[in-house]
């Protein structure tokens, strides 16, 4: 059977010091990869040059640069919106990919799904040889999109979707995670599938912004409640949800955003602990109830 054609799209922006080993590690899959997109945002270093001569040695990788910076999420819906084939593999600059990354992902896709993803792993030196997996949280697939509404377990960097999803995807709303919109979008649009395996190896360094630090308990809690009060917002739009579903994020959005005079909001805490299997399906704990009291108690108690 032919295998179908698949676009690698990679978003860049002064990633010099590893991109190169990233481009090597996807123009060596042992699936045909026929177009590699590279889009840079306005890169103040090296980035480009480096792109730029791996493109010298491999056709397959397409540079694009931007004229002025339009960010994370902007550019990588700019890259997406250039892939000419069915399938879109996304790549974040600084990570590297196990060689059967691709191979192993389409292999499994459903013809129904939407959407496939793997495992990863963070590495700060060299590339792990035995990774282990990360057993404390359940990877979310299917098509229940509550189980998305209180945390992601999607990496872009892991996932494959079909191009068709765009149309129910784009435009991306510019203040809410570009991974986690298009994972619930997945779910709601045919169904999201995980291959239980570490296919990738996500860099951590100085520079990368997807991974906090020198940050407080109290204050990643507090840039969580902002963040997901945004994204709740965003949900209530996915145009494929059910009726029931539309109502269940319009009404989750309105106890996450509302004002309260009193420092613990009831109706709030109320609501996670009705909905904790689905909230906190992500969450493998020997006492799942007194978990999610804890964090429903957390989240509802304002000045916490």
């Amino acid at each position: 059977m032919t295998k179908p054609p698949i676009s690698v799209v990679v978003c860049t922006y002064n990633g010099a010091k590893y991109v190169e080993e990233q481009l090597a590690s996807i123009t060596g899959q042992t699936y045909a990869v026929t177009e590699i997109i590279v889009v840079d945002d306005a890169s103040t270093d090296d980035t480009t040059q480096v792109v730029e001569r791996a493109a010298a040695r491999d056709s397959r990788i397409l540079l694009h640069k931007n004229e002025v910076n339009i960010g994370f999420t902007a550019n990588f819906e700019k890259a997406m919106k250039m892939a000419k084939h069915d399938f879109i593999a996304i790549a974040d600059q600084d990570d590297v990919w196990h060689l059967h990354k691709i191979e192993k992902l389409m292999a499994a896709f459903l013809p129904e799904a939407a959407a496939i993803y793997c495992d990863s792993v963070r590495f700060s030196k060299t590339v792990p040889s035995n990774p282990v997996a990360n057993k404390k949280n359940r990877r979310i697939n299917g098509t229940e999109v509550r189980q998305l509404a209180m945390y992601n377990t999607v990496s872009g960097h892991a996932l494959i979707i079909r191009k068709s999803l765009l149309a129910h995807a784009l435009p991306i709303p510019s203040e809410i995670y570009y991974d986690w919109w298009l994972a619930l979008q997945a779910v709601a649009n045919g169904g999201l599938q995980f291959l239980d395996e570490i296919l990738v190896y996500q860099r951590a360094h100085d520079n990368n912004v997807t991974i906090a630090k020198n940050t407080s308990e109290k204050e990643l809690r507090n840039n969580y409640r902002t963040m997901l009060g945004a994204h709740l917002n965003a949900f209530t739009q996915i145009d494929n949800l059910s009726k029931e579903d539309k109502a269940f994020f319009t009404s989750f959005q309105k106890y996450w955003d509302q004002p309260s005079t009193q420092n613990f909001s009831r109706g709030l805490f109320v609501f996670i602990l009705k909905h904790r299997k689905n909230l906190f399906y992500y969450k493998k704990r020997k006492f799942p109830f007194v978990s999610a009291f804890k964090h429903a108690f957390l989240f509802a108690f304002r000045s916490a």
